[in-house]
C-alpha cells in the first residue's frame, strides 16, 4: 500500500511511477502533507517553506487535481532547474528540497516530479519577502508573530528515552523474563504547549489502546496462561499534568506480581508556554512467564511475533492515532509512525529462545538485547509491509545473539499464517474487554 508517508520515506530508488499512481488512485485530496502541481509555478517555493515551516510532506509535480481520466501528465526536464533557481532566489535561506524524477514511459521526456520537504534538513523558519510560509489544510498561510517566534526558538524533536531496564526483583514481585518497547515523537501544535494533558484526552487514549490490536494480543496471551484475571489500560503510578503512565496487568491468579503487564506513557517535557516541538509516546510490555510456570519454558518465536506486531499495530491503529493527535492538537494526518524496537531479555537470548529450532553459532558470544530502528520506508499501518518489517527485527535480535535459523522458523511461521497449518497458540480475535475478567485455558506461553 503507497502513502504519503511511505513514498515520502522510502529510497529514492524506490520512488517510482507505479508507486505513484497507487498514490494518485488513491484520490486523496490535497492536504497538510500533499500537494499537486500540474505544472511548474512559483507557488511551488511558497508550498516547499510551508511544509518545511510546518510538518513536511510530498509536492507532486506533473500531476493534476483536475477530475480527469489520468491525472499523471508529467512536465518536462527543465522543470527541475526552474524549481531549484526558484528555491535559491526565493527562500530565505536558500534551500533546495530532495527532488526526485520520475520518468514517464511513451512521452516526450515528460516526467513526474516528486519533492519531498523534510522539515527536519531544513533550516526553519524559511521566509519569502521576509514572511514564514505554514500549512493548513490544502494551502498556504502566514505564521503570525507568535508562530514566527516558535519556529525560532523550537528545539528538535528528543529520541526516545535511553537507558532501558529490567525492573529489579523483590520479595513481591519476581524477575521479568523480558521487556520490549516502541514509540515515537508525536509533533504538537502551538496551543498545546499551553494547556496540560485533559483527562477526557487521556481517557480517550486509554479507551483507544483497550480497542487496539496490543489489547486483543496481550488479551489471547493472559487467557493461555490459566485461570488469572485482567484489568485493561487505566491511569497507575506517576501521572502529572504533563505526564501520563497508563498501566495493563493480565494474568494474575491471586499472587503478588502480574505474568503480563503492558505500560503506555506520554511525555509533555517542557513546562507551560515553552516552545514545545513534540511529545513523546512509548509502549511496552513486560513478561514473567518462567515464574508463572514454575520452570523455564522457552519463548515461542511465534507468540513473541504477534506481540511485536500488535505493539507496532497498536500504534498505528486510527483510533490511538487519533487520541493522540487530539492531545498533541494536531491532524491525524501527521502523526509519525513507531521508531524503533527495544528488546531486553533477563537471561541470554539462546536460553530464552531455546527449542525453536533455533542453532548456537560456537563461541560466537550472544546478547541479551538489541535497539532496532524501523525502516522509514515500510508503512507499518499495512499488515504485510509490518509483518516484513518484524521479521528484519527477529532475525537482527538472533543474529546479534549468535543464533541461526530464525529465517527458516519465520518461514514455517508464515506458512501457519496463511493456513498451511494451524498451532495451538493461535486464538480467534478476542472481543474487546473494558473490565476485568478471569481467563482460563492454561496451555504454554
Amino acid at each position: 500500500m503507497t502513502s504519503t508517508a511511505s513514498l515520502f520515506a522510502c529510497r529514492p530508488a524506490d520512488v517510482t511511477l507505479e508507486r505513484v499512481r497507487d498514490l494518485v488512485a488513491i484520490g486523496q485530496p490535497e492536504s497538510l502533507t500533499l500537494e499537486y502541481k500540474e505544472k511548474y509555478t512559483a507557488k511551488i517555493q511558497t508550498s516547499v517553506a510551508a511544509m518545511a515551516n510546518s510538518y513536511g510532506g510530498l509536492i507532486l509535480v506533473g500531476v493534476t487535481e483536475r477530475n480527469v481520466d489520468d491525472r499523471i501528465i508529467g512536465v518536462p526536464e527543465d522543470t527541475i532547474v526552474q524549481i531549484v533557481n526558484g528555491c535559491h532566489q526565493m527562500l530565505e535561506p536558500p534551500w533546495v528540497p530532495e527532488i526526485i524524477p520520475v520518468p514517464l514511459p511513451e512521452t516526450d521526456g515528460r516526467m513526474i516530479l516528486v519533492v519531498r520537504v523534510d522539515p527536519a534538513k531544513a533550516t526553519r523558519p524559511l521566509l519569502i519577502q521576509g514572511a514564514a510560509p505554514i500549512r493548513l489544510h490544502g494551502r498556504n498561510a502566514v505564521a503570525d508573530r507568535a508562530g514566527l517566534i516558535r519556529l525560532i526558538n523550537e528545539t528538535a524533536p528528543q529520541a526516545l528515552p535511553a537507558g532501558l531496564r529490567l525492573p529489579p526483583a523483590d520479595l513481591d514481585t519476581p524477575s521479568a523474563d523480558f521487556l520490549v518497547r516502541t514509540g515515537m515523537c508525536v509533533p504538537v501544535d502551538a496551543s498545546a504547549t499551553w494547556r496540560p494533558l485533559s483527562e477526557r484526552g487521556v481517557q480517550a487514549f486509554a479507551d483507544a489502546l483497550n480497542n487496539s490490536p496490543l489489547h486483543h494480543a496481550l488479551f489471547r496471551w493472559c487467557a493461555s496462561i490459566g485461570e488469572g484475571g485482567m484489568n485493561p489500560f487505566h491511569r497507575s503510578g506517576f501521572n502529572r499534568a504533563r505526564k501520563v503512565r497508563l498501566l495493563w496487568q493480565g494474568g494474575s491468579d491471586g499472587a503478588s506480581a502480574y505474568p503480563l503487564e503492558a505500560v503506555a506513557r506520554i511525555d509533555l517535557p517542557d513546562a507551560y508556554g515553552a516552545t514545545v516541538s513534540h511529545l513523546q509516546v512509548t509502549v511496552e510490555v513486560l513478561a514473567r512467564f518462567r515464574h508463572a510456570f514454575g520452570r523455564a519454558a522457552p519463548l515461542p518465536v511465534a507468540r513473541l511475533h504477534e506481540l511485536i506486531d500488535a505493539l507496532a499495530a497498536a500504534l498505528v491503529d486510527d483510533g490511538v492515532t487519533e487520541a493522540l493527535a487530539a492531545l498533541a492538537g494536531v491532524d491525524p494526518l501527521v502523526m509519525p509512525q513507531p521508531l524503533s524496537l527495544d528488546f531486553l531479555s533477563r537471561t541470554d537470548m539462546p536460553d530464552l529462545l531455546a527449542g525453536n529450532g533455533l542453532a548456537s553459532v560456537p563461541n560466537a558470544g550472544t546478547s541479551r538485547g538489541a535497539n532496532l530502528l524501523a525502516d522509514p520506508g515500510v508503512d507499518q499501518r499495512d499488515p504485510a509491509e509490518r509483518r516484513t518489517l518484524v521479521d528484519s527485527w527477529l532475525q537482527q535480535i538472533s543474529l546479534d545473539a549468535g543464533l541461526l535459523g530464525m529465517e527458516k522458523v519465520l518461514v514455517g511461521f508464515g506458512q501457519v499464517r496463511s493456513g498451511v497449518g494451524m498451532s495451538r497458540w493461535q486464538v480467534g480475535q478476542a472481543p474487546v474487554q473494558v473490565a476485568r475478567r478471569v481467563c482460563s485455558s492454561r496451555t504454554t506461553w
